[in-house]
């Protein structure tokens, strides 16, 4: 016996339910508050290298010209 598969049709209209289901629910308050997260903090690309790697002294972190060129507009 042969098993009956499902054709490309009515797998689509199966996710499309699924997903109009799902866009009228009120999602889980646990899961809405894991999903809230925190801002992306930009930080200086060589003084996260410099605490990655530990390599403060090679890069010159600590120096007074370093950040110089941060003062231009």
């Amino acid at each position: 016996m042969r098993k009956r598969r499902r054709n490309q049709y009515t797998v689509s209209l199966d996710r499309k339910s699924r997903l109009a289901g799902m866009a009228e629910a009120k999602p889980d308050a646990r899961a809405a508050k894991v999903f809230v997260r925190k801002t992306y903090e930009c930080c200086d690309v060589l003084r996260y290298m410099a605490k990655k790697c530990d390599v403060k002294g090679e890069i010159g972190i600590g120096e007074k010209d370093i950040g110089a060129d941060k003062e231009l507009p």
